[in-house]
């Protein structure tokens, strides 16, 4: 009778202490989340490639819409009418669950380049810091257009 009274008191013991609060958020890489603000900007847009900078240390998505999506299918590099791309740079950092893995970190840029049916022409904006607010310096903005122009579509299996 003590052998099976001993035997439950361990086994009880076992599953108290296998219980635990697992509900941290230690699993979910909040900094790399994208600010509420700019959220709805991405809503409904598809991902296009994605790419990894090795020298700045850095990851980066292009969405855009399905007028994008045709016109990088077709090879073409001009802007058309209707068209949204939106890239996102993050910085990369250690996976801290994974030995060896790299994530996407720190939030870096958050760069929308879209047709205006108002000016019948392109617009292009960038947020940055941590703060992710609009950028009024131009320079370089040609230089980032004509990068996002010239992405092409990620060949799947």
């Amino acid at each position: 009778m003590k052998t099976i009274l001993y035997f439950t008191a361990i086994l009880s013991l076992f599953f108290l202490f296998a219980c635990s609060d697992k509900t941290s958020d230690k699993g979910l890489n909040n900094e790399a989340s994208l600010p509420d603000a700019l959220l709805n900007k991405v809503s409904g847009l598809h991902v296009i490639n994605s790419s990894i900078n090795n020298k700045k240390h850095t990851t980066s998505l292009l969405y855009g819409n399905q007028i994008a999506i045709e016109r990088i299918r077709a090879n073409k590099t001009d802007l058309k009418k209707g068209e949204k791309l939106v890239r996102i740079t993050w910085q990369q950092q250690s996976d801290p669950n994974w030995i060896g893995a790299i994530i996407s970190g720190k939030l870096i840029a958050f760069e929308i380049l879209e047709w205006l049916p108002k000016n019948q022409n392109s617009n292009y904006q960038k947020f940055e810091g941590n703060r992710m607010s609009l950028k009024n310096d131009t320079l370089g903005n040609d230089h980032s257009i004509k990068i996002i122009l010239k992405q092409k579509m990620a060949i799947l299996p």
